[in-house]
């Protein structure tokens, strides 16, 4: 893939993400603006994206094939475990850190940023692929994701109701219509594409805020962070395509998919989960924030070699 082509679409989504940035600097946006927009893209948004990407794709895409995606994606966490266990190990990270360390390798940004990434690079047909990898993403962010970010302030224990989210719930309720072949009306599908189609720059703009919101003086005091931010969008994606092609297990289009969601920036509800369950907040905002910027060049080199 052209490395330019794919480089001038991921500053334009970086430039919304700037735009985002300086909204909240300037106070055109604050704290709870971003809570609402964050709101309005998990629960109408970004469903309504989930819900036609399936609808639209079926009878493009085989039964078969919705089902190996779901084990590649389930393969593709495996690696990137394996990779955050040696992270650890090469770094000595400390005792404390080592849980957030090992969720910062395992969750990228594959909603906010993955699906509006994939959709610029691939196609509003590749969507689907990156929303059933999103489903693994809930189902482990919300079990043994908790467990390892979790701390002394709440508990480790895997909570059913955390995945009665408005996008997991979508993309339930998207893989069961399209197995069973449930079509809707035109006008249907044409509404929820013009909801669909906020999500891009909603969170865009969200991730921008995000950032800013971050206390930048504190983020330069830690050498693993460095090695991190390498380890997340260099080492685990060519380590996913590595495996990937060796195994030979789908289709070219498809592996590529996969190695860019691998290539995503550290999830942004990392810092939630840290708040929530007494994780190592510092530590999170730290990976998010070098992630993400990085990310505008890590990403097109990584999908040029897709």
């Amino acid at each position: 893939m052209d490395f330019m082509t794919v480089a001038n679409q991921m500053m334009s989504l970086f430039l919304i993400m700037i735009v985002g940035y300086v909204m909240y600097r300037v106070k055109m946006i604050d704290d709870e603006a971003t809570v609402r927009f964050t709101r309005l893209v998990l629960n109408i948004s970004l469903p309504a994206q989930i819900i036609t990407s399936f609808v639209e794709n079926r009878g493009v895409v085989s039964n078969g094939v919705v089902i190996s995606v779901f084990g590649i994606s389930f393969l593709v966490y495996v690696i990137a475990a394996v990779i955050g266990v040696l992270f650890i190990f090469l770094t000595r990270a400390p005792k404390e850190e080592r849980g957030t360390y090992l969720f910062m390798c395992l969750f990228g940004n594959v909603g906010f940023m993955g699906f509006p990434v994939i959709v610029t690079i691939f196609g509003d047909g590749a969507l689907i692929y990156a929303v059933i990898f999103n489903v693994i993403f809930n189902i482990l962010v919300y079990s043994i994701g908790i467990a390892l970010i979790g701390g002394g302030k709440g508990s480790r224990r895997f909570n059913p109701k955390l995945l009665l989210n408005a996008p997991f719930i979508a993309a339930i309720v998207s893989v069961l219509l399209f197995f069973g072949g449930v079509s809707f009306p035109r006008v249907l599908v044409t509404s929820l594409n013009y909801l669909g189609n906020l999500t891009t720059p909603l969170a865009m703009l969200i991730l921008g805020a995000t950032i800013a919101s971050m206390p930048v003086k504190e983020l330069f005091d830690d050498w693993r962070i460095y090695v991190f931010t390498l380890f997340r969008l260099g080492v685990i994606p060519l380590a996913v395509m590595a495996v990937l092609r060796a195994l030979n297990l789908t289709t070219p289009e498809i592996t590529g998919i996969m190695i860019v969601l691998a290539a995503m920036p550290v999830a942004t509800n990392t810092t939630m989960l840290a708040i929530e369950y007494g994780g190592n907040l510092h530590l999170a905002s730290k990976g998010i924030f070098f992630s993400t910027i990085l990310s505008v060049i890590t990403i097109p080199v990584v999908a040029m070699l897709c």
